[in-house]
């Protein structure tokens, strides 16, 4: 059983969707005896799975992605503009890592 979308705490059309991807992609591999894929908290799926899953407040409120969900780097940068490009580029960095264990599900 594998849930997605708003029921799961996610609110909007994207934020639905990506949930649903994510549990489609873990479903498959799930039934395909692979293991599931950990998506970093430092890229919009994983911060936006952490915080549904593992909120610790005590009026949970369903949330759309947002930089504020996302893994902080390492370092400060001062710019706001540099800073989310520098938070875009560190997440598209990790999603191609874990790309190729995505496309084994493709052979």
């Amino acid at each position: 059983l594998a849930f997605a979308g708003q029921i799961t705490g996610v609110e909007g059309y994207i934020e639905s969707a990506a949930s649903g991807l994510m549990a489609g992609i873990t479903m498959a591999r799930q039934l395909a005896g692979r293991t599931p894929v950990a998506f970093s908290r430092s890229t919009a799926h994983g911060a936006l799975a952490g915080y549904i899953s593992t909120y610790g407040g005590k009026s949970f409120q369903p949330s759309n992605i947002n930089f504020g969900l996302i893994e902080p780097l390492a370092y400060r940068v001062k710019d706001k503009r540099t800073r989310y490009e520098a938070v875009s580029a560190r997440a598209l960095e990790a999603l191609e890592a874990i790309k190729p264990t995505l496309m084994e599900d493709c052979i």
